[in-house]
């Protein structure tokens, strides 16, 4: 059995360093946007995160983590219990109940339960894998995920509660679950695109129950006319360029806000049809992606060194879900590949230890950990650069925030914990 001391020597050095470089880079980056945002505070919560965010990392890296894995039942359970009363009792900001209040910290507990969740749900597949090939243990699986996951859209925040589909699918595939299974969770994505693109923004759905039916038709209409022209009722909904701030929604001029039923929030439509065009609210819902790609776009090859004085990108999200768009403008095209490239090879290397492991354990859980990786890298990049909706979510180890931070740390302490406890090592 080794000391503590000798499983620090003995972690995966390779990926300690990118996380080290990735967390000093966000700590530069987020001073940029913070002394932007003339808020000096944002760097120092960061870093008090940092700090007890690093013992999470320690603990759980020395730790073996299949002693975790038996604690996991509780930690789901728990996490799904903490959510529920952040339902009743968190705090409420721009219409969303998000955060506790812990002592001077607010935390937002969606993020910690990803982590719960991939013990809870690795713990599940290792107890109940020889039923894997049947269509009960897909679906059962598949439930467990849409409880955090309901709860979460509840609060409402949809970008958290996608991440849950990507980690629910990596877990499946690597416990064996039939492909034909998997296979209809992908229809699903591409469903659900189908839905956004063409009842969501060409029909104008306004995200209620009692319009589907109507929105169906029109999609019909749409389709079998070959147009992408809405009905005019529709276009008369369109909010004139330069309305302002107090403009009405462009789902439904704030009427589907009184009507019962509502599944989509009408600010999350809004997102998802200035995707697919940004002109439609260049003022209003639109403007935080041209803006995005505004600052993009002005780094140039190189850089410009700095965040722009001209205000371009919104103060209040330069340093969290658009921090891509301050490292772009700072460091050009030369620096966010090489920042992206650095993010790839983190996730690379969470596979390669996974690929490692001593056991289906170890292996379930660092591809978990892998594919939520993967989806708040792509999403939030993607989302700067108008490649996928805006969701709302944060970059690893680079955003501020210090749940996601905390979140990002323990599940590399994991990570490490399955290259030090791998079988190799204690062969040697």
């Amino acid at each position: 059995m080794m000391n503590p001391f000798k499983k620090i020597l003995n972690m995966n050095w390779f990926l300690f360093t990118l996380m080290a470089v990735l967390i000093i880079a966000g700590l530069w980056f987020i001073k940029c946007a913070a002394d932007y945002a003339e808020n000096a505070d944002l760097l120092r919560k960061q870093q008090n995160w940092l700090m007890i965010g690093s013992v999470i990392y320690l603990t759980l890296a020395v730790t073996d983590y299949e002693w975790w894995l038996k604690l996991a039942p509780l930690f789901f359970i728990g996490a799904v219990a903490v959510l529920a009363g952040v339902l009743m009792f968190g705090m409420t900001l721009e219409g969303a109940t998000r955060w506790l209040k812990i002592g001077g910290y607010v935390v937002q507990p969606a993020e910690p339960s990803k982590i719960a969740f991939i013990l809870g749900m690795s713990w599940l597949v290792l107890v109940l894998g020889e039923y894997k090939r049947k269509l009960w243990f897909f679906l059962l699986t598949g439930g467990v995920a849409l409880i955090p996951a309901a709860l979460i859209l509840k609060q409402p925040d949809l970008g958290t509660a996608l991440v849950f589909f990507p980690m629910t699918l990596a877990i499946m595939w690597a416990a064996g679950v039939p492909k034909r299974y998997l296979a209809l969770l992908l229809v699903a994505v591409a469903a659900g695109y189908g839905f956004a693109r063409f009842v969501v923004y060409q029909a104008w759905w306004d995200g209620t129950v009692s319009d589907l039916l109507p929105a169906g038709q029109r999609t019909v209409h749409i389709l079998v006319n070959q147009t992408d022209r809405l009905p005019p009722e529709q276009q008369a909904k369109l909010i004139p360029p330069g309305a302002g701030k107090k403009q009405a929604s462009l789902s439904a001029d704030g009427a589907a806000q009184k009507k019962k039923g509502v599944l989509i929030k009408p600010y999350q439509l809004d997102r998802i049809k200035t995707f697919f065009n940004p002109d439609l609210d260049p003022l209003g819902a639109g403007w935080n992606i041209r803006q995005s790609l505004n600052t993009i776009g002005s780094g140039g090859f190189k850089g410009t060194g700095v965040v722009s004085e001209y205000g371009a990108l919104p103060k209040k999200i330069a340093y969290n879900d658009f921090i891509f768009a301050v490292i772009g403008e700072i460091t050009g095209f030369v620096g966010g590949s090489l920042f992206i490239i650095s993010q790839a090879a983190l996730i690379i290397g969470v596979l390669y230890v996974a690929a490692r492991a001593k056991d289906l354990s170890g292996t379930l859980l660092c591809l978990g950990f892998a594919a939520l990786l993967f989806a708040h890298f792509f999403v939030n990049i993607g989302m700067t650069i108008k490649v996928v909706p805006i969701t709302g979510i944060p970059l690893p180890f680079t955003s501020h925030g210090g749940s996601f931070l905390l979140t990002c740390l323990a599940g590399m302490g994991l990570v490490q914990s399955v290259w030090i406890h791998r079988k190799n090592f204690y062969n040697h």
